[in-house]
């Protein structure tokens, strides 16, 4: 019990600090310095603490630590599913939406189809090997939105229709693999029976958005902020332990929540207000603990990580070839549209989690190993190829 204390409190540490000295301006080359301005970095951090290296967040901390690991998650869907407001997504061509979706579709599928004929030889077939393919599918279709934002920033890139697009996609497509990741472990609990894990997933659904429709009355109340964060925390923390409990996706499951809260009248603004200043906060724990998870494993892992890495990019350059011809009308988007979306970022993370809590050690490391990798590397070279994107969309536009 002192351990996961004393866990808690280095991570708090950690993460206060953190925050004041990432998300800012550091004089180093601009794929380097994204990635310490995102906070990527802190994946190393949790590499370092973690029971490979030093040993402070060993698995015994990890494993007292469950709690902090369900609120982060049901935090990072909450926050997620707050920004699906049909309302401010409608004000978009209907194009944009369905690119979004094609792109990240095209990607998975990309990904999951080799990953699975691998991991079955590896692992055989079980409901097991079918949970990690899906994982890594929801994983890669992810797109992190602060990458690119902060690469317009560094850049002083000129606002324009496509980069517009871009940053709407990449906002947007983590939902495909949300809903992914719902469905993957509504197929583990049913042991990939699929009328059960039909049932499963509605679970989820309702289960997500009872607490939406709880947060949506609370939030109507009169009372002050202080009473609110109680409110908002306390209702994560429990769909977040619920679904941990039934063997669903915390992560799912809050994000529904938050989607349900944010397209009911009342309170939705208000606590996605709430929430925001303390995102990166919660950003910067996910990410530590998420390398404190990773553990050495077989020489071949890290050839698989390379495949996963393989995959992904060329599941984005398909994704965004035919992304593109979806928007085709609403936007000038260029075919080379995926070199803009390779960035990871943060929500590919809170999946690897969610999944590493229920995952058996053999494959789950396995996992682990690809998509943290695939982070790293992915956000050194956004840069290069969402800048290579952007040039080439100007030069379609003169």
């Amino acid at each position: 019990m002192l351990k996961a204390v004393a866990g808690v409190a280095l991570l708090v540490v950690l993460a206060l600090a953190g925050h004041r000295r990432t998300f800012t301006r550091i004089p180093l080359p601009v794929g380097a310095r994204l990635l310490f301005l995102t906070g990527t970095e802190f994946i190393l951090v949790g590499i370092a603490l973690g029971g490979e290296f030093l040993g402070i967040l060993d698995a015994e901390i990890l494993r007292g630590l469950t709690p902090l690991y369900t609120l982060g998650l049901g935090f990072a869907g909450m926050v997620f599913g707050l920004q699906l407001d049909l309302r401010r997504i409608a004000r978009f061509p209907a194009r944009h939406p369905l690119a979004a979706c094609v792109q990240a579709c095209v990607t998975m599928a990309a990904v999951f189809v080799p990953c699975h004929l691998l991991l079955r030889r590896a692992f055989g077939d079980g409901a097991e090997v079918l949970l990690s393919s899906l994982v890594l599918a929801a994983t890669a279709g992810c797109t992190g939105p602060t990458a690119l934002a902060l690469l317009s920033r560094e850049l002083r890139l000129p606002s324009t229709p496509f980069l517009g697009f871009l940053r709407y996609v990449s906002g947007l497509d983590a939902f495909c693999g949300l809903v992914v990741l719902g469905c993957a472990f509504a197929l583990a609990r049913a042991g990939a029976a699929p009328a059960a894990a039909l049932l499963w997933f509605g679970a989820s659904l309702a289960l997500g958005a009872s607490v939406g429709a709880l947060l949506q009355l609370l939030g109507r109340l009169r009372c002050r902020q202080e009473e609110l964060v109680v409110f908002v925390l306390g209702a994560v923390l429990f769909a977040g332990g619920a679904a941990q409990h039934l063997g669903l996706s915390p992560l799912f499951v809050c994000m529904v929540a938050g989607a349900v809260l944010a397209n009911l009248p009342g309170a939705g603004g208000r606590v996605f207000l709430l929430l925001v200043p303390l995102e990166k906060q919660a950003y910067l724990v996910l990410l530590i603990l998420a390398g404190a998870l990773w553990r050495a494993g077989p020489s071949w892992v890290l050839g698989f990580a390379v495949l996963y890495l393989v995959l992904r990019f060329t599941g984005k350059l398909l994704g965004g070839f035919f992304a593109a011809r979806a928007a085709r009308g609403g936007v000038p988007a260029p075919p080379s549209l995926g070199l803009g979306l390779v960035s990871q970022g943060g929500m590919a993370v809170a999946m690897i989690i969610n999944f590493a809590r229920v995952a058996p050690p053999e494959i789950g490391g396995v996992v682990v190993t690809a998509v943290l990798a695939g982070v790293l590397v992915n956000e050194l070279i956004s840069p290069v190829l969402a800048r290579a994107a952007l040039c080439r969309a100007s030069e379609g536009e003169a």
